[in-house]
């Protein structure tokens, strides 16, 4: 259990009002910041890379370090497997799958690695990729192609597209016989950029392809299930959006790519159609078990909608300005269906690292740079715990940047 104990019954607050209504109520989420310990010295909007978990997740897992450190092997000869799997099925829950079909990773990079190493696949077979993809994936997919001469074929994404296909054009025109696996990213880190990501997974499922998913930093943030979209692998990190322990992934395989999928890490004594030969880590934090377990209750108790809802409308609050000053250029599409929290600019005449300095030492606001060969610009990314005080702070700051250029 943990020592946090919120005085707030927030499950009954988020279904009190729609979750576009109560997306705007900052009483509300007001109450939500005091769930975290927010920065005083600066206005933290790089929630990107990971998001800090709340405190009651916080302090569940300081508790269970303790007593995992208390009973030392005890725990791990008796009790380990048990609060592994309770974790396991807790998510599986919350991504609408089975918790045969889940492993608990460290991160989606490490995800990635054990997907992309063990997909069945030939020599000259192709993948299909796009030119926006995180550069971990981009890595091991071109050293397995280097390994065993394989092909990456890269489809090129409208950055501000109109409809939906003309993503789904770019993916089909890239495809030939060879094709043998697609990667989509769901939402695409550089830009913020959602792809219809059921309709690109009923394209590969058309032309009989591996689907993958990289869904790192969609999971938690979008309202959606796993198995709705039907796709055979997908990653995320659990640290970002759902605002697990640091340290915590996911990794998704359906059920009759389990067997064909060649563990990264060696297991020769699990069965060949059980996800957990995939699992073979060595020792890892068990604490982490227990504090994954209550950020999934933390989420629950918001909703999905009503999250998705309130990072939305953050991103809109400062983009929807932006786009207004001279010499401001947005890089993540205009409909708010095709993003989320992350929202992208560029400035005329200004690099993304100077703009990033000017914000922090002029504005005390902490934002990233992205330096990609399709995407040069500044990433904004809002969390839950973000107010509109410090998204109004940022159009401020902008104003001056745009005019002092």
């Amino acid at each position: 259990m943990s020592s946090w104990t919120s005085a707030t019954d927030f499950s009954r607050l988020a279904s009190s009002a729609s979750p576009e209504a109560l997306a705007c109520e900052e009483s509300f989420w007001q109450k939500v910041r005091g769930e975290y310990v927010v920065p005083a010295e600066f206005i933290h909007l790089e929630y990107g890379w990971y998001h800090p978990c709340s405190r009651a997740v916080l302090a569940t897992e300081i508790e269970a370090l303790k007593r995992c450190h208390a009973r030392g092997s005890h725990y791990k000869r008796g009790e380990m497997d048990a609060d592994r799997e309770a974790a396991r099925s807790d998510l599986a829950a919350l991504a609408g799958v089975g918790a045969e079909e889940i492993v608990i990773t460290r991160n989606s990079t490490e995800a990635i690695n054990i997907v992309i190493n063990g997909l069945p696949l030939n020599r000259g077979d192709a993948i299909l990729l796009c030119d926006q993809e995180f550069p971990s994936m981009v890595q091991a997919l071109e050293q397995r192609a280097r390994r065993e001469e394989l092909s990456l074929v890269v489809a090129k994404l409208p950055l501000d597209p109109q409809s939906d296909d003309e993503v789904i054009a770019a993916y089909a025109a890239a495809i030939t016989p060879r094709t043998k696996a697609l990667v989509i990213t769901h939402l695409i880190n550089h830009t913020g950029h959602v792809l219809p990501v059921h309709k690109l997974c009923a394209l590969g499922r058309e032309r009989n392809l591996q689907i993958f998913v990289d869904a790192a930093h969609s999971f938690a943030h979008l309202a959606f299930k796993v198995a709705e979209i039907d796709c055979d692998y997908l990653c995320s990190s659990l640290h970002k959006w759902l605002g697990g322990p640091l340290g915590t992934g996911m990794l998704y395989v359906r059920q009759n790519r389990i067997v064909g999928l060649t563990p990264l890490f060696a297991d020769t004594e699990v069965a060949a159609n059980d996800i957990r030969k995939l699992a073979h880590f060595g020792d890892s934090p068990d604490q982490m078990h227990f504090g994954l377990r209550e950020a999934i209750r933390w989420h629950n108790q918001l909703g999905s909608l009503v999250k998705e809802a309130r990072l939305r409308f953050l991103q809109r609050r400062w983009t929807e300005v932006a786009r207004t000053l001279p010499g401001v250029r947005l890089l993540t599409p205009r409909d708010s269906a095709r993003h989320g929290a992350i929202g992208v600019f560029a400035v005329d005449g200004m690099t993304p690292e100077i703009i990033v300095h000017r914000l922090m030492a002029e504005h005390r606001i902490f934002v990233n740079a992205v330096v990609h060969p399709v995407v040069k610009g500044v990433r904004v990314t809002p969390g839950i715990c973000s107010s509109t005080e410090d998204i109004d702070c940022l159009i401020a700051a902008l104003r001056v940047i745009a005019t002092s250029r």
